[in-house]
């Protein structure tokens, strides 16, 4: 998206003060990701991480802290916990992301991109995300329901939901 300062303030202002908005849907979902422990599984998870000790080596979390976050993501239904059994151990679970967690892909490639652009690592980016079929960097565009390509906050309404309350 372009960013035009003047034109993003104008658009973007409505009677902000009259509604309460809390708990905003961004904070909600923002929320699922705090602490950083659990944004770090979600992004492992996205990568194809799903057993516990590979959660622990890749995040550095002590097991303590990794058992919770995968409870809290699990209760949450980010992730789902399958079971599974290699040959000659005891039976095991996985962790996969559901549908509900896969459909965390747009927010975290979007992630990615904007620290590339913003945050950039002085050796390039230590992840590139590619189309398996054509290799192809792969972004996120944002669209409306209509498929109109939105390249402008400043082409962007907000206005009170049907949760949004008056305030009194």
């Amino acid at each position: 998206m372009q960013h035009d300062g003047a034109h993003d303030a104008h658009e973007l202002r409505w009677e902000r003060e009259a509604w309460r908005l809390e708990p905003d849907s961004a904070q909600r979902a923002l929320d699922v990701l705090v602490p950083r422990s659990a944004g770090q599984i979600v992004r492992e998870a996205f990568y194809g991480t799903r057993r516990f000790d590979d959660f622990l080596r890749h995040t550095g979390m002590t097991r303590g802290v990794l058992s919770a976050r995968l409870r809290e993501l699990t209760e949450q239904g980010v992730l789902a916990r399958v079971a599974y059994h290699d040959t000659g151990s005891r039976g095991r679970h996985e962790y996969r992301l559901t549908d509900k967690g896969r459909d965390l892909a747009a927010a975290i490639i979007s992630l990615l991109t904007w620290a590339d652009r913003w945050l950039p690592s002085p050796d390039g980016p230590t992840v590139v995300l590619t189309h398996r079929e054509c290799g192809a960097p792969v972004r996120t565009e944002v669209r409306c329901g209509e498929g109109h390509r939105v390249d402008s906050i400043g082409d962007i309404r907000a206005e009170p939901g049907p949760g949004a309350r008056p305030r009194s």
